[in-house]
């Protein structure tokens, strides 16, 4: 049985291991600093600020709409999004930034039109046959849904597109 000096000993090295460690994670930054596209032509940190990454190709472009209202959001209606962004689709991580949208929460959805016919692609099985990204959404497997997507502006928000494996 360990002693009450060990016992004490023990929860010191496990703070210690867990502020260091909150400390190292807080240091890696995902800030994209270089903006690649701006809804009023112009780079701004204020209002929303999207990087997008994981595009497989650089092939067609990449398309990202906010939405402040949940019946747009469902239909993908980038007439109806509240802003709406193309750019020629890069591997590389991509900044887009919003600056006209800094009032509300927004979900936002990128994809990745390869195809370039600003339409998201689906196969004979409604299974998306282009890349895709949805704020708060976290894998492949998730329901994109309005409520559970709303971000607010002012802090960066990383978006990962997901490509769904070739239907054979």
């Amino acid at each position: 049985m360990p002693s009450n000096s060990k016992r004490i000993f023990g929860a010191l090295a496990t703070a210690a291991l867990f502020v260091g460690g909150a400390w190292v994670a807080s240091g890696f930054r995902t800030d994209i600093a270089v903006t690649s596209a701006s809804s009023t032509g112009t780079p701004s940190d204020y209002g929303l600020v999207i990087n997008l990454r994981g595009a497989r190709s650089d092939k067609g472009q990449l398309v990202v709409m906010a939405f402040d209202n949940a019946a747009a959001f469902d239909i993908l209606d980038y007439n109806a999004a509240a802003g709406f962004i193309a750019l020629p689709a890069s591997m590389e991580p991509q900044r887009v930034d919003f600056p006209d949208l800094n009032a509300d929460y927004y979900s936002v959805v990128a994809y990745h039109d390869e195809n370039g016919d600003y339409e998201m692609g689906f196969d004979e099985n409604w299974m998306p046959t282009e890349g895709y990204a949805v704020s708060g959404m976290n894998d492949l497997y998730d329901n994109p849904v309005f409520e559970y997507s709303l971000i607010s502006p002012g802090m960066p928000v990383d978006l990962v597109f997901f490509y769904w494996p070739a239907q054979s």
